[in-house]
């Protein structure tokens, strides 16, 4: 291997790892949303499956109560599937850089 191959390798290597933490101090983070939120999350859903359901057998409007909740369930769910996107993606870095550099798994 000539040296700049060398030098792009380990700069490669350096830019993979930086990704990689970097990714990795978002996913802390939204984990840590995620945590402190998980109650009030799982009481607003049960609220709007309530709303819902009672809606459903009054043949009644979408209250503004109704669209809040909705607005706030979403928005958890919407953060849970993108934390579990940001995990695929991390799992995609470390295993891009396993392959620039073998001596890194394991």
């Amino acid at each position: 291997m000539s040296w700049q191959t060398v030098h792009m390798t380990d700069k490669n290597i350096k830019d993979k790892q930086s990704l990689i933490q970097q990714l990795r101090d978002v996913a802390e983070k939204e984990t840590a949303w995620l945590e402190k939120n998980r109650l009030l999350y799982t009481q607003k859903r049960e609220q709007l499956d309530h709303l819902i359901k009672e809606r459903g057998l009054t043949g009644g409007e979408v209250t503004p109560e109704e669209q809040k909740l909705s607005k706030h369930v979403a928005l958890y769910e919407s953060r849970r599937a993108g934390m579990r996107d940001l995990a695929k993606e991390i799992n995609k870095e470390e295993q891009s850089l396993d392959r620039i550099n073998p001596s890194n798994s394991g």
